[in-house]
């Protein structure tokens, strides 16, 4: 079995049966932020959804239904899922396969699928790859920045390959999208209505201030108002 044929989600802390919201990082999967959301007396907790094999790159819909079969077979109950960019699609594809144990899906800075363009990012170079998804600096100068490259570009690839696909599901729970004022994939409330085609219950969109970004310094209450409107 191959690297990407065996990669999956790891959820930490690990679902334990019981209420979960899990948070779903974008290109790159940073999560380190969502400690921040968990400080001391916070609840409910934020999980992290982490690929196992960063460096592999499965479709986004093989994602959605790797984490979809890892929350069922937890026996998780009232589940949020929080996606951010991409990770907002793979929240989608997840929500495809649950039931009754999705509460809804929180989207932040990611129109819905049909009012994506297509990225034109695969064909940047190295750097300015790197620069156009804000990489920490630190990835900037070092030597495996075409590694990097390689997996940003492949991903890019795949997500394109997922917006020009079809049919899209349509979910039994509500959604809540947010978008960014200074993000070029989520500025437009508009766009973001039309994440109304994904649902037969409610939307609710929020235009906040920041750019794609945003989320690594959105306020822990700010996240657990969105959750607690999905839940009822």
């Amino acid at each position: 079995m191959s690297g990407q044929e065996s990669a999956s989600y790891v959820v930490s802390p690990s679902l334990d049966g019981d209420q979960a919201v899990i948070f779903v990082p974008g290109l790159g999967g940073r999560t380190k932020f969502v400690d921040r959301w968990n400080e001391p007396g916070r609840e409910p907790v934020i999980r992290r959804a982490g690929w196992s094999e960063p460096m592999s790159v499965p479709s986004v819909d093989v994602r959605g239904a790797a984490l979809a079969s890892l929350i069922a077979d937890s026996g998780a109950t009232e589940v949020v899922l929080v996606g951010h960019s991409m990770g907002a699609l793979v929240c989608l594809e997840a929500a495809r396969h649950l039931e009754r144990q999705l509460r809804g899906i929180v989207v932040m800075c990611q129109y819905p699928p049909h009012r994506t363009p297509v990225s034109p990012l695969a064909d940047l170079p190295d750097r300015a790859l790197a620069e156009e998804i804000e990489a920490p600096p630190h990835i900037l100068d070092t030597v495996a920045l075409p590694e990097y490259a390689r997996l940003w570009r492949s991903e890019y690839r795949l997500l394109n390959r997922y917006l020009e696909s079809d049919p899209r599901p349509v979910l039994n729970a509500p959604i809540v999208a947010v978008g960014a004022r200074d993000d070029a994939s989520s500025w437009d409330t508009e766009c973001l209505d039309d994440w109304s085609r994904y649902t037969t219950e409610w939307l609710s969109v929020h235009l906040i201030d920041g750019g794609h970004q945003i989320v690594e310094e959105l306020p822990a209450e700010t996240l657990r108002e969105w959750v607690r409107k999905v839940r009822g």
